[in-house]
C-alpha cells in the first residue's frame, strides 16, 4: 500500500472533523455475515459496526454501510469487505479493504480505500467497482479519483465523472470515457439508483448482534491468504482458535499461504524446528570456536618458531 494512502489520510482529516459517532449498517436485502473477532454474527439493519470487523454478501444480497462523514457504501452479493483494518506498523490508515465483489461509494468530500488488485481515492463522488483476483471494473458516476493499480508498474490513473477503467488478467487496465454494456448488464440493481442515507433514522437503534457461532477455518481463510499487511495483524485476532482441531488441521494443511500461522498450527512440527536450528547453532558455534582454538594455536606455534629461529 503506497503512496496514495497516505494521501488518502491526510484529504480524509478535514472530513472526519465532522464525523457521526458510528458506522451503521443501514440497509439490509437477503444474508449478510459479520466476522467480529472468533465469532460470526448475523449482519441486521442498525447495527454499529467496528474496526476490523468483516462484512461478507451471499449471493443475490445487497447490505449499506454507512461511515462517519456522510459516507456511503453499497455492498453488491458475494462480497467481502473489511472495515478499518489494522495495519502493520507505519503503514497509512484505510477505511475499507475490498477483497472481492461489489462495492458502490457516495462521499460528499475525500475517500478512499484498497483492494489486493487498487488503490482508489475519490473527491465528492460516486464510485463502483467490481473486483474479482486480479480483475477489475471501476466506473466513476460522479467526480474526480485517482486509481492506483498495484500490479503491473502502472502508474495512477485520473478519472473524471464518467470514466470507466477495466482490467483482465494479465492485461494493463484499459480506461473508456463510458461503461461498457456488459459491465451495465451485470450491475446490482441497487447500484442503479442513488444511495439513501439511513443512518440519521437508525442511530439510536440498539441493536445486537446475533451470534451464529465461532469461525471456522473456511470462513476466514480468504482473509489469511491475503497480502501479509492485511493478515498479520489477524493472527493475535484469531489464533486462539487454533484451539479448535478441526481449525488447527485447516490452518496446518495451508501454511504456506500463511506461514506466521506455524507455531499455532503445528506446534509439534514448530518445535522440531526449533530445536534443530538450535542444535545447529550449537554446532557453528562449536566449530567457530574450534576454529578460534586451532587459530590461535597455530599463532602461538608460529610465534614460538619465530622464537627459537632469532635466537644465537
Amino acid at each position: 500500500m503506497g503512496s496514495l494512502l497516505l494521501w488518502i489520510a491526510g484529504l480524509l482529516a478535514s472530513s472526519l472533523a465532522c464525523a457521526q459517532p458510528a458506522t451503521i449498517v443501514g440497509i439490509l436485502e437477503g444474508n449478510a455475515t459479520l466476522i467480529r473477532q472468533t465469532t460470526r454474527y448475523a449482519l441486521a439493519e442498525g447495527m454499529a459496526l467496528n474496526d476490523q470487523d468483516i462484512i461478507e454478501t451471499a449471493p443475490g444480497a445487497f447490505a449499506q454501510i454507512e461511515l462517519p462523514g456522510g459516507v456511503l457504501v453499497g455492498l453488491g452479493e458475494s462480497t467481502r469487505l473489511m472495515l478499518r483494518p489494522h495495519l502493520a506498523k507505519g503503514r497509512a490508515a484505510i477505511p475499507l479493504y475490498l477483497l472481492q465483489g461489489w462495492l458502490k461509494t457516495s462521499s460528499p468530500g475525500a475517500f478512499g480505500y484498497t483492494s489486493p488488485a487498487l488503490e482508489i481515492a475519490t473527491q465528492a463522488a460516486t464510485s463502483v467497482v467490481h473486483l474479482a483476483g486480479a480483475q477489475y471494473e471501476v466506473f466513476l458516476e460522479s467526480g474526480t479519483a485517482k486509481l492506483a493499480p498495484r500490479e503491473g508498474g502502472q502508474g495512477a490513473l485520473q478519472l473524471a465523472g464518467g470514466d470507466f477503467v477495466q482490467r483482465r488478467e494479465g492485461t494493463m487496465p484499459q480506461t473508456a470515457r463510458r461503461a461498457g454494456p456488459e459491465f451495465l448488464a451485470k450491475l446490482p440493481r441497487q447500484f442503479r439508483d442513488r444511495l439513501p442515507a439511513r443512518a440519521e433514522q437508525l442511530a439510536r437503534r440498539n441493536v445486537t448482534p446475533k451470534p451464529l457461532g465461532e469461525i471456522a477455518y473456511a470462513d476466514v481463510a480468504p482473509w489469511l491468504r491475503t497480502e501479509p499487511a492485511i493478515r498479520l495483524p489477524l493472527l493475535p485476532l484469531w489464533r486462539g482458535r487454533a484451539s479448535d482441531l478441526t481449525f488447527r488441521a485447516a490452518a496446518k494443511a495451508d501454511l504456506a499461504q500463511h506461514p506466521e500461522w506455524e507455531p499455532y498450527a503445528d506446534p509439534e512440527g514448530y518445535a522440531r524446528k526449533l530445536a534443530i536450528e538450535a542444535e545447529r547453532r550449537r554446532a557453528r558455534e562449536a566449530a567457530r570456536q574450534a576454529a578460534k582454538a586451532e587459530a590461535a594455536a597455530r599463532a602461538a606455534s608460529a610465534a614460538k618458531s619465530a622464537t627459537v629461529t632469532r635466537q644465537p
